[in-house]
């Protein structure tokens, strides 16, 4: 499902947005995020079955608005699930980061066995967790979307391809400094905000 040419700059400034928001705050706005997530992923689904089923435009947008608000529910019950999926997220794009330089195929395996090992541990470390896979697939979708400013590229096309993301990185040297620049940048800040709240927390009852 290709993207129009004259709506790419409004979705790649949105990704890029939404990139740096769970870059810098992923943690506290996780459970939301999930819902949103959940909720357009049912919209989708309920657009495809209302034209299915033959609905009309005012019958495709009931069963949109149902299925997008049951998407959400199930996303934000199911969060050891997503906890899980966010660990994967992060062993899987670090896999793919570090070795995409040596071999694209042993990239591809090497993020999978990663993913299966991010998730477990995400599910046992939570917090710490989800901070680190939020800041660098934040950083990571803000960096590709941000692609198509610098030299056009159709983003878009690897997210519905994922086996060639570790050729677009090899072939775009500046990716791959600049997506672990800025998870790096927003792992420290995540922590230091938790930190500070902590800190709030805290003060008052050692008064």
């Amino acid at each position: 499902m290709p993207i129009k040419a004259e709506l790419y700059p409004w979705i790649s400034a949105g990704a890029i947005a939404w990139g740096l928001l769970d870059c810098f705050f992923g943690y506290r706005v996780f459970k939301v995020t999930l819902g949103i997530v959940g909720g357009l992923l049912g919209m989708l689904l309920g657009q495809a079955a209302g034209v299915s089923m033959g609905l009309g435009t005012a019958g495709q947008i009931g069963v949109m608005i149902g299925a997008g608000l049951l998407g959400a529910g199930l996303a934000f019950l199911l969060y050891t699930g997503a906890v899980f999926v966010a660990g994967f997220g992060f062993g899987a794009t670090l896999g793919v980061l570090l070795l995409t330089h040596y071999n694209h195929m042993v990239a591809l395996m090497s993020g999978l066995v990663l993913g299966v090992i991010g998730g477990f541990l995400a599910v046992k470390l939570q917090k710490i967790l989800i901070i680190l896979s939020t800041a660098l697939l934040g950083s990571f979708r803000a960096i590709l979307a941000l692609a198509y400013f610098v030299n056009q590229l159709d983003w878009f096309y690897y997210y519905q391809k994922p086996q060639d993301l570790p050729a677009v990185i090899d072939n775009n040297p500046w990716m791959f400094p600049s997506i672990l620049g800025l998870a790096v940048v927003g792992i420290i800040a995540q922590f230091e905000l938790g930190g500070s709240s902590a800190k709030k927390k805290t003060k008052p009852a050692a008064e």
